[in-house]
């Protein structure tokens, strides 16, 4: 008897139940990248309950993203190890936890363990698996699929602002986090609609016999404990090589993806300010609660409306995407950097559209470009390296900018230091056209990983174009 492989298995469905499957990915893209692009509302009332200085209370969600990112291929490889879905049910509990424990908080550092440490190991087991399997589902509609997914941090983004101040001034901060922590229960709803590819059940197979020789030996108890060993090893092992594949640091002495990785790391240093420190600028301008709030769902909006846009631009040679990508964070820094002369509720309002609009214009572009400088068999390693260079930035950014407010005591420093950082990280990439040629992809070690580990972290790490929040 042949055992099949996920080569001979069946193609994906590219609909049927993988609709199901984007149903639970708008979830999860909802309850992670929607709600901590909301958290800006929080900023104010988490600093004066807990008397925490501007960049004490940054922490908060600069641990949050940065646990995310740094975790992100563990998730990924636990998922392709136990499973997709108890992966994302564990994530959405974890993420759960996280909130209703830091309703609870009576010290600033109970809240960098309980929404930063815990709900962002539960992020990075839900976000990065619900990508991989709707990748795995879809083949030629992969892109509306992924479109569709990810729409649910949009919706959301323009939704909870308002609500979370709502919540705050109905039941306190308590209680806001509370319902929140509920909300995130959604996501493991969201993990049972993942029904796994036939390509993923082979495992059964291939254990099949050693159970029925299990049974002719009389069930015995030694044997039995030893097929639990070897099962657990097999695990081991299949997790280990999955979250190696895709941490090959080789690719960094590649010149343009160093530079490449250089503009995203200072894209990543300054990318969660202006969503963190929108909402207690406008209230320093004397700005109503609601109103203030308003101004994060008119980002969201624009960012929405502007990835549809981009997304339906076609290919030019002339213009590629590495153009976009540099001009779209090229404006970004230049409408940051002109952001401290918004000082009316409509000015933050065209603000916030132009911050959106070219927000939106850069995110499907990052990935694409990396793409095309590696190559498909470099790509997961690329991946996981890229993760790691936004763990480290989401670390320190905001602390950064909480800093320049303490000691200026305005936040137009918070606003110049991210414009500054976008402007540059948008001129690094025209630095590529000064290399006639892209370098070749070498396969390099990636080659040597076992068939089945590179089949899944390429499925996985095509789908994740849209993961970048």
């Amino acid at each position: 008897m042949t055992i099949p492989t996920p080569r001979s298995s069946p193609l994906p469905p590219d609909g049927g139940w993988g609709w199901m499957v984007v149903v639970g990915g708008f979830i999860v893209s909802g309850c992670t990248a929607g709600i901590f692009r909301s958290l800006g509302v929080f900023f104010l009332t988490f600093s004066r309950q807990f008397q925490a200085s501007s960049a004490e209370t940054a922490w908060i969600t600069s641990i949050l993203m940065s646990v995310m990112f740094f975790l992100s291929p563990v998730g990924t490889a636990l998922a392709s190890t136990i499973g997709f879905r108890p992966t994302v049910m564990l994530g959405g509990v974890l993420s759960a936890a996280g909130y209703i424990i830091s309703g609870f908080a009576t010290r600033m550092f109970h809240l960098y363990l309980g929404i930063g440490c815990l709900t962002g190991l539960g992020y990075a087991f839900t976000l990065s698996p619900i990508m991989a399997i709707v990748g795995q589902y879809f083949t030629k509609r992969r892109a509306l699929a992924n479109s569709l997914t990810m729409l649910g941090s949009s919706v959301t983004s323009m939704s909870f602002p308002p609500l979370f101040q709502y919540l705050m001034d109905e039941y306190g901060l308590k209680g806001a986090l509370l319902i929140i922590g509920g909300v995130m229960l959604n996501m493991v709803v969201a993990g049972a609609l993942i029904r796994p590819l036939e390509a993923y059940s082979d495992r059964k197979v291939e254990n099949g016999p050693k159970k029925a020789s299990s049974n002719r030996m009389n069930d015995s108890d030694t044997v039995l404990e030893t097929e639990t060993r070897k099962k657990w090893s097999a695990a081991a092992v299949r997790f280990l090589k999955t979250f190696w594949a895709q941490m090959d640091f080789k690719v960094i002495k590649i010149p343009t993806v160093a530079l490449f990785l250089t503009s995203l790391f200072l894209v990543s240093f300054g990318v969660i300010v202006p969503p963190l420190y929108i909402v207690p600028r406008a209230k320093q301008l004397q700005i109503e609660d609601y109103t203030a709030a308003s101004l994060l769902s008119v980002i969201s909006i624009a960012d929405m409306v502007s990835r549809l846009a981009v997304g339906a631009i076609p290919d030019n040679p002339r213009f590629t995407r590495f153009d976009q990508y540099g001009l779209s964070l090229c404006l970004l820094g230049i409408s940051n950097l002109l952001s401290p002369l918004a000082k009316t509720y409509p000015a933050l309002v065209a603000y916030a559209i132009a911050h959106g609009a070219c927000y939106g214009a850069f995110i499907p572009t990052s990935l694409t470009c990396l793409a095309e400088l590696v190559g498909p068999k470099r790509l997961p390693s690329a991946i996981g390296i890229l993760m790691s260079v936004q763990g480290f930035a989401s670390l320190s950014g905001p602390p950064f900018a909480g800093w320049l407010f303490d000691e200026t005591k305005s936040y137009d420093a918070t606003f110049l230091q991210a414009g500054a950082g976008f402007l540059l990280a948008g001129l690094l990439p025209f630095l590529l056209r000064l290399r006639k040629k892209r370098p070749t992809d070498t396969s390099g070690t990636l080659t040597d990983m076992p068939h089945n580990v590179k089949d899944e972290t390429d499925i996985l790490l095509v789908s994740a174009r849209e993961t970048s929040v």
